[in-house]
């Protein structure tokens, strides 16, 4: 728009464009840290845009109703300070919390108060998503599997746009991904989601088969059958979802995992919506051997790789070589464990018979520690349970005959 210096020639909008006008350029110019100052301030920007909105007392009269439909309930009462998408000195000064005089008095230029007016000073639009948790939401939608990259790119884009400020900084957008592995399908992973997610809500059981890859690169059904399964929790870990379940031949030796992505025609069975019947009650969790009843968050740390079983603790001697002193680690080595358990490791002493290797305790399954322990032998061994030590030492044997010739 040109730029029109009297802005009583401007044309005029109605109380609703004007309403629309001053919100999204709330939205978009301002936050927390870089608030407008004055309603002067606001009226001269549009101006320079070829807008009139009124003068002061009419802007302010817009702020103040835009204030009240974002910052009161139903009942016209005030919702809490921390719920407010409309700040400005003069609404925290009426409804919110006690503030000094000297927090809300004009300054740098600021509105003053006049007569049964309130300071309009400091005003600025409160966002839905702080920018840490744009930030978090960005990232996980980056890292997603079930998103082409345009997709990725159009939500990315429309997270920015609607729910950040100018002065939001963008992190790394050009994340490039590596194809999964799996190549599913992402609608049907998406629709197994669904499907489950649902079952868990409604506490239902579900019916699926269960395939693996053929040398085709075809996804083959595991057995002419469908299986039956209560599930309980839907795990997402390293790129992949996956369904913790049950059944009830089987629900003796606890629950087992299986890749979502691996699963076809998921279907709720026995389900009729218009006769009120959500399907078959799934099999209680507290009945369902070692399933936690609520979700544990260190539960990929417990089962790396997600391997079935129970958690168990298990001591573990790790390559640490020293300095001369005997005591100080020449170099940080324990990345490896973090990355698979996270803090949850715990460093015991250094190990009496030989100073280059620490003597540590972690808690995880005993088959997911059979493979870990194969894959970085030439850094860890497990010390205790002896019955875990002997089955990766008979995993051992058996590699190096397999290799012998």
């Amino acid at each position: 728009m040109s730029k029109k210096s009297n802005p009583d020639e401007l044309p005029s909008r109605s109380a609703q464009e004007n309403t629309i006008y001053l919100l999204e350029y709330l939205k978009k110019h301002t936050d927390k840290e870089h608030p407008l100052k004055s309603i002067s301030d606001v009226k001269k920007v549009f101006a320079d845009w070829g807008l009139h909105l009124g003068s002061d007392n009419t802007i302010r009269d817009y702020y103040e109703k835009i204030a009240d439909a974002y910052n009161l309930d139903e009942e016209q009462h005030p919702n809490p300070q921390s719920d407010w998408r409309i700040m400005y000195d003069g609404y925290a000064k009426l409804y919110g919390d006690v503030m000094d005089d000297e927090d809300v008095s004009g300054k740098d230029g600021s509105d003053e108060k006049s007569g049964s007016r309130v300071q309009y000073s400091n005003l600025y639009y409160v966002p839905e998503f702080s920018y840490e948790e744009i930030d978090a939401l960005i990232e996980a939608v980056q890292l997603s599997r079930t998103l082409s990259a345009e997709e990725t790119e159009h939500i990315i884009s429309t997270l920015e746009d609607n729910f950040t400020s100018e002065y939001y900084r963008k992190g790394a957008r050009r994340v490039c991904k590596i194809n999964g592995k799996e190549c599913c399908d992402r609608n049907v992973l998406r629709k197994n989601l669904l499907t489950i997610q649902q079952a868990i809500t409604d506490g239902v059981q579900i019916t699926y088969r269960f395939n693996g890859y053929n040398r085709d690169k075809k996804l083959a059904p595991m057995g002419d059958y469908k299986r039956y399964a209560s599930p309980y929790y839907i795990v997402a870990n390293d790129g992949r979802y996956y369904l913790m379940a049950a059944n009830k031949a089987h629900k003796d030796e606890g629950a087992y995992i299986v890749r979502i992505d691996l699963m076809t025609e998921v279907e709720i069975p026995d389900r009729n919506e218009k006769a009120g019947k959500k399907g078959i009650p799934a099999i209680p969790k507290r009945e369902v051997a070692g399933l936690p009843l609520e979700w544990d968050e260190n539960f990929s740390m417990r089962h790396i790789n997600m391997s079935y079983g129970a958690p168990i603790s298990i001591k573990i001697r790790v390559k640490n070589r020293k300095k001369e002193d005997g005591c100080t680690p020449i170099d940080p080595v324990y990345t490896f464990l973090h990355d698979y358990f996270g803090d949850t490791y715990k460093f015991i002493e250094v190990d009496k018979n030989d100073p280059d290797y620490d003597i540590a305790k972690v808690r995880c399954t005993s088959f997911g520690m059979e493979n870990f322990a194969m894959q970085y032998a030439d850094r860890l061994e497990v010390l205790e349970p002896l019955d875990l030590r002997e089955k990766i030492r008979n995993k051992a044997e058996a590699l190096a005959k397999r290799y012998q010739d």
